[in-house]
């Protein structure tokens, strides 16, 4: 394992969380040999200075905080983040994240005025704003006293 490899992942972590398959990306967009990045990446999660687990966490909480659904959470961590399933599944699990909550804190956030009567078009807008989210029907749909078979 080469300092340089190392001394890049270090300063990379001392700013914030990544995932392996961010370093394994940035690293190779550096030029680094397939042979540092494991070497470096292996001492990296040995020392615990890496860890997809609490990365999986952190970046569930934070985006849960930013008003993001669960679906475009797991969307997320899958192919932007490289996170296995298996992961984004024990997180999941663990934590204790009312999505609900969250659904109608967005709600009321962007459509103060959701709980009276809505045309067509204005339920459309919600149901499509509130699903780009990533938030499930169940999480949000009682909340504007509709179902989506109404439609």
């Amino acid at each position: 394992m080469s300092s340089l490899a190392l001394g890049y992942v270090l300063g990379l972590l001392a700013r914030r969380e990544y995932s392996e398959f961010e370093i394994r990306c940035k690293m190779q967009e550096k030029n680094f040999t397939e042979q540092e990045i494991e070497e470096t990446l292996l001492h990296c999660q040995q020392k615990n200075w890496q860890n997809d687990k609490r990365f999986t966490e952190n970046y569930l909480y934070s985006k849960s905080k930013k008003g993001y659904g669960l679906n475009r959470i797991k969307q997320e961590l899958t192919q932007l983040k490289g996170i296995q399933s298996e992961t984004i599944n024990k997180a999941i699990m663990e934590s204790d994240i009312d999505w609900g909550n969250i659904a109608f804190a967005v709600l009321s956030k962007k459509f103060p005025s959701f709980q009276e009567k809505q045309d067509l078009k204005s339920k459309q807008k919600i149901w499509r704003y509130m699903l780009s989210r990533g938030f499930t029907k169940d999480e949000f749909a009682h909340f504007i006293n509709e179902e989506q078979d109404d439609w």
